[in-house]
């Protein structure tokens, strides 16, 4: 029967292998052909390597299982391999120091001395010395590590002075090689700051024995290259101490804060004539000296100002050779202190008599 129009026609065909396609029989390797491969690549000795690999492996085993060695995640060593008392004694010899300072020394120079150190925010401890710790290494108002035990407290170490780390950055590591002979033009400048800033640090005593403090500092002011800079250089040299390259206005932002926007109101004159009796309690004074006067003289003056008149009356006693300030030293200090800040004022009228 013929096919009707639109069906699907098949078609039967047979492929024909080719003779290379015929399957071929997997024959498997004996127990020789594997010897023989294995062979393949090694030397002459990996047979005796081999075996003692094995040997030592074996040993190895044998040995952890009697020690009782086991592998742990912590990477901790087996029990019978600790020795509490000498870890103790490490932690002990080893551990950290407190930071205090020596407030005070009692029976100085004793054999029984004891020293009273201050921890901050802890509390204060009568304390005896370490044993590395010599009597002499000790002094009061200095830090000192402290070492806090179970059993006892007792001073370890002695420790340097605590430096500001934002004062060790404007350190110059190198020491300036500047002397005064190096400045020319400013021999009045150079005699002043001698005076004031050098005679303090080599000669101490004379400010001692008149029982005022030293100038605390001075302000060098002028056009660029008038040497300041040098000066400041040379005086470091001179006295052997530490030049400080900071700028002005860092430091203002940075250290005087929110502190110097606190205005106090300026001393009347009897306030006046009162805070420099407070500062002439401690000098060498001469009786019936007029601080009143004194006081009148210096109007609209502060605490500050009347302290650096005391102080540089006794500068001219110094200069004078003599052992007691009088009254005209006070007045020649109050004409320097005083009337010296008509060239800082931007006001002509600055000075009003109070």
């Amino acid at each position: 029967m013929a096919n009707e129009k639109g069906a699907c026609q098949t078609k039967n065909t047979v492929r024909v292998k080719d003779k290379d396609e015929e399957e071929k029989e997997i024959v498997p390797l004996d127990q020789d052909d594997i010897a023989l491969l294995k062979l393949y690549g090694s030397g002459p000795y990996h047979a005796t390597v081999k075996e003692l690999e094995d040997f030592i492996k074996t040993k190895a085993e044998s040995v952890n299982k009697l020690a009782g060695a086991k592998d742990n995640e912590l990477g901790l060593a087996p029990p019978v391999q600790w020795d509490l008392n000498n870890d103790r004694e490490v932690m002990h010899s080893e551990s950290s120091l407190h930071v205090g300072r020596c407030t005070r020394i009692l029976n100085k120079g004793q054999s029984d001395a004891r020293y009273i150190v201050n921890i901050r925010d802890t509390a204060k401890y009568v304390v005896k010395l370490g044993k590395r710790v010599s009597p002499e290494d000790i002094e009061e108002s200095m830090r000192v590590g402290v070492l806090v035990g179970y059993s006892s407290i007792h001073i370890e170490i002695p420790l340097p002075p605590a430096v500001d780390p934002s004062v060790s950055m404007m350190q110059v590591e190198e020491k300036p090689d500047v002397t005064y002979n190096d400045v020319g033009g400013a021999k009045e400048q150079i005699d002043r700051i001698r005076e004031v800033v050098e005679l303090p640090l080599t000669h101490p005593e004379k400010y001692t024995q008149l029982g005022i403090d030293p100038p605390k500092g001075v302000l060098l002011y002028g056009p660029p290259g008038t040497g300041k800079t040098l000066m400041a250089k040379a005086v470091a040299n001179r006295t052997d101490a530490t030049f400080i390259r900071v700028i002005g206005s860092e430091l203002v932002q940075r250290y005087i804060g929110e502190g110097a926007r606190m205005i106090v109101g300026l001393p009347d004159l009897e306030g006046r004539t009162k805070i420099l009796c407070i500062h002439a309690k401690s000098l060498s004074c001469e009786k019936m000296i007029r601080f009143e006067l004194i006081a009148r003289l210096c109007p609209n003056a502060t605490g500050a100002d009347l302290r650096s008149v005391c102080t540089e009356a006794g500068m001219f006693a110094i200069r004078a050779r003599r052992k007691t300030i009088n009254e005209k030293d006070f007045l020649q200090a109050v004409n320097k202190v005083i009337k010296g800040h008509h060239k800082f004022s931007a006001t002509a009228k600055y000075m009003v008599y109070n």
